[in-house]
């Protein structure tokens, strides 16, 4: 294996080790705007009932385990993208039998921010790998050239960011 695919491996595995899975802490007294009920769960996809939407469980980075229920680290991926790599790889991404996975705009990836959790803000039983940090959207922020959309699953924060930063990646397909 070449020393490049070795580094990069380790730095997952070191970054996984170090950053997660971290477990929602959600406020009992709040009506949770993702509960278990609103998905259905089907190998390492989830159906949001209320979007119709079905979303990859892991972000990449991460696949799903069957034996585990969870997500685990996946080296075929890297973690973090820019932007322009972020809708390049989500482009033609092929995973549990379906070739059409995009990343969602703006609006379907705050559709599963849980306003009830934090650390992350979304269903953790459901999104079992989300770490806290950002995810990007495909939407362009249209204010300033050079900036997208993309969600704070610490806080569950939509913001416009530098298309050069590097986040997580979620997929979603309409059914």
């Amino acid at each position: 294996m070449p020393i490049h695919k070795i580094a990069h491996k380790l730095a997952l595995t070191f970054t996984m080790a170090l950053s997660g899975p971290v477990f929602a802490a959600c406020v009992n007294s709040l009506i949770l705007d993702a509960p278990d009920e609103r998905f259905r769960l089907q190998e390492g996809t989830a159906i949001d009932k209320r979007t119709g939407l079905m979303w990859l469980r892991c972000a990449l980075g991460q696949q799903w385990s069957d034996t585990q229920n969870t997500c685990t680290a996946n080296f075929d991926f890297a973690s973090k993208y820019d932007w322009n790599g972020a809708l390049a790889v989500a482009n033609g991404y092929t995973a549990q039998g379906y070739a059409d996975w995009r990343l969602p705009n703006k609006n379907e990836l705050s559709s599963i921010v849980d306003r009830a959790c934090s650390g992350p803000a979304i269903n953790g039983k459901v999104f079992t790998g989300t770490l806290n940090g950002g995810y990007w959207t495909s939407t362009p922020w249209r204010r300033e050239a050079g900036k997208a959309w993309h969600v704070d699953f610490t806080t569950g924060t939509l913001i416009g960011r530098e298309s050069d930063a590097q986040f997580g990646v979620y997929l979603v397909r309409d059914q």
